[in-house]
């Protein structure tokens, strides 16, 4: 079961800047991303990530989720996409090089 975030609590300003700019990212790349409330059902856990709705790509990223899940999301989906027809900016690019390389070593 997912924690809640306490009332007033705010989320770190530079962890919303990089969610930010990865969703920005993700959107030049042609994907729609949308923040979602996902409904758990019984027997299976719902979760942020991809799919396709009426032929496009669309990532799904919980509302009920953290920022740091959000963001990692976001890496994971960009990091298994092909993004050579669009600039990233370096910082973005060694996060996104990273986490492709760690799922490479996993797997």
């Amino acid at each position: 079961m997912q924690k809640r975030k306490p009332k007033g609590h705010r989320e770190d300003p530079a962890s919303q800047l990089l969610l930010q700019r990865l969703k920005e990212l993700a959107e030049k790349s042609g994907v729609s991303v949308r923040e979602e409330r996902l409904v758990r059902e019984v027997g299976y856990h719902v979760r942020s990530g991809a799919c396709r709705l009426h032929g496009q790509d669309v990532l799904l990223l919980a509302t009920g989720a953290s920022q740091t899940e959000r963001i990692d999301a976001l890496l994971d989906f960009l990091a298994g996409r092909d993004l050579d027809g669009v600039f990233v900016e370096p910082d973005l690019r060694r996060l996104i090089h990273g986490r492709a390389v760690d799922e490479a070593q996993t797997a």
